[in-house]
């Protein structure tokens, strides 16, 4: 099997643990009956959360809508933050089944790490519930810090991110790299795609559509590091970032 057939499985089976973790988390199992009134809560909030927000939303006004009473609500979602997170998850769920499926086997590794890194920050572009969460900075403050059960859930799909982003980072800078020093970049990398997701409108300097110039950026730098230049002797901790600029920061 070659180095690229490995990579292919390796991102489809993450994938999959990704979607089965959304799936766990939006669907559990239930008549189909029941299936359909959650999905139809699902489309109501999302609508309603896009109108006014998560802090303004109403669960009155949402059960309504959705035409359930609130204590059936209640008994699919136990609470507001609870169904904006599923909404948010099902946003994921179709973006990633319809828009994170890599079909080109005979792109390079940069063109594979591109691409990936663009579907990702594109998922923002076509996910309007995300994008209303960005506009409303308090809204995004609220989301981040008052999630509870559903931390599980998210720390999961986080970490099969970054196995994803590791594979793409390691297929990308090949084998004079070591484990350690993938792993470091690639903590590197995701913090600073999630840094311009979650970063509210009202203050980012580069709109969606600038992202393709930031991608641009990422992989160039990237293919900048030398192996060894991440890792201080030893391994396991990330050296200062002036030894690699030399003399001249160290005069700043």
């Amino acid at each position: 099997m070659t180095t690229l057939s490995k990579l292919v499985i390796i991102m489809s089976d993450i994938l999959d643990e990704i979607l089965s973790l959304l799936a766990q988390f939006l669907w559990p199992p239930e008549r189909e009956k029941q299936r359909a009134k959650r999905l139809r809560v699902l489309t109501a909030a999302t609508h309603h959360y896009l109108q006014y927000g998560y802090q303004k939303a109403s669960m009155d006004d949402i059960a309504i809508n959705a035409g359930v009473s609130k204590g059936a609500l209640y008994l699919y979602f136990p609470s507001k933050l609870n169904l904006l997170c599923s909404a948010l998850a099902l946003e994921a769920e179709q973006y990633y089944q319809n828009h994170l499926i890599m079909s080109d086997t005979s792109w390079t590794p940069r063109e594979r790490f591109s691409w990936t890194l663009a579907k990702i920050m594109g998922q923002y572009e076509t996910s309007p519930l995300s994008t209303k969460l960005r506009f409303q900075t308090h809204d995004l403050h609220l989301v981040i810090t008052d999630y509870s059960r559903e931390s599980e859930t998210l720390a999961a799909i986080r970490t099969a991110e970054m196995r994803l982003l590791e594979s793409l980072v390691g297929d990308l800078l090949g084998s004079r790299f070591e484990n350690a020093e993938i792993k470091v970049i690639s903590g590197i990398v995701y913090d600073v795609i999630a840094g311009l997701i979650l970063l509210p409108e009202s203050v980012r300097q580069t709109p969606l559509s600038g992202f393709m110039s930031v991608n641009e950026m990422i992989v160039n730098g990237l293919e900048s590091i030398k192996p060894g230049e991440i890792l201080a002797p030893g391994g396991g901790t990330v050296r200062d970032p002036r030894q690699r600029f030399g003399k001249k920061v160290h005069a700043l």
